[in-house]
């Protein structure tokens, strides 16, 4: 992506899937991504490290973990003056779909490698000759 400045903060990044205007003193980008989830698309990525800005500046502070420390350090107990209703509670009733339904499903060549716990490699098909059965030709002779 080629990164043009247009002024201290504001940068024009041509390259990817559109051309944008991204503003990084205020966190915003033609794209949407960067307004709507405070996480630096590509193109302000681009606009940052043209900056010399390091990209975990531009990240909101709300991802930060600082605040997720802060939102569990305290204890949460329920009111004074709230009553809990004792009940058993049972798990919801679950129909069954409509069908025949499978007994089990076919398992991607990677988790049955993972469960062998060896490296996932392509089984190539081994041909031979239906007459002879030899592997060195598949024709009729």
């Amino acid at each position: 992506m080629t990164v043009e400045p247009i002024d201290g903060w504001r940068f024009f990044v041509k390259g990817g899937k559109m051309e944008c205007v991204v503003d990084l003193e205020h966190g915003k980008c033609d794209c949407g991504v960067y307004a709507v989830e405070k996480i630096p698309c590509s193109h302000a990525i681009a606009a940052g490290t043209s900056a010399g800005l390091h990209i975990s500046t531009l990240v909101c502070p709300v991802y930060s973990k600082d605040f997720l420390f802060a939102g569990y350090s305290e204890n949460i107990y329920p009111s004074v003056g709230q009553q809990v209703e004792e009940r058993t509670c049972f798990p919801p009733n679950v129909k069954r779909g409509l069908g025949r339904h499978k007994k089990s499903r076919w398992q991607s060549w990677l988790e049955l490698s993972r469960m062998r716990g060896c490296k996932p490699r392509k089984q190539h098909m081994v041909y031979g000759c239906s007459k002879c059965k030899e592997t060195d030709h598949t024709k009729p002779q």
